[in-house]
């Protein structure tokens, strides 16, 4: 192989034409590549942060919503438990008026009943003379009743 002129020539203009090449077309393009790698990493950091940004407004969302129902939660049981004791008085209320009604009713039927017993007291001695006179065919004045007996048939307790 033989160095002469033209293989010099064609070293300095491979040289000049990588130079150019390397000037003119890959530098552009490396610096293209460059930025365009930079924007991607820029973009992939701020979606980064955007994702972390959205997860802690979601969790801070749950946990309002949490807050929220469990506040909802409460206060529907305070309602109910306040429901129920209302009711409960309303019920109280109810079998206190019921009760004063039935001890009156039971006191007016008492009483009836003893207007009727003596009323029946004193009918019992005619009464009995009646029956007398049906069975034994004349009339009989009865007396001398017992009147602890009478009394003891007419107001019995009932066990």
């Amino acid at each position: 192989m033989e160095f002469n002129g033209t293989f010099l020539a064609s070293i300095i203009t491979f040289l000049v034409f990588v130079y150019l090449m390397n000037k003119v077309l890959y530098q552009p393009m490396a610096d293209i590549v460059s930025k365009r790698k930079n924007i991607i990493d820029e973009n992939y950091q701020k979606a980064d942060e955007l994702e972390k940004k959205a997860e802690s407004i979601e969790a801070e969302v749950e946990e309002k919503l949490s807050t929220a129902r469990d506040e909802a939660r409460e206060k529907y049981l305070e309602v109910i438990d306040g429901y129920k004791e209302q009711r409960a008085g309303i019920i109280r209320e109810a079998q206190d008026i019921s009760k004063e009604e039935l001890e009156s009713a039971y006191a007016a039927l008492d009483n009836v009943s003893n207007e009727v017993k003596e009323g029946l007291k004193s009918k019992m001695t005619d009464l009995a003379n009646d029956i007398a006179e049906k069975v034994l065919g004349y009339r009989s004045e009865v007396q001398g009743f017992d009147v602890d007996k009478v009394n003891e048939i007419l107001y019995q307790q009932k066990g």
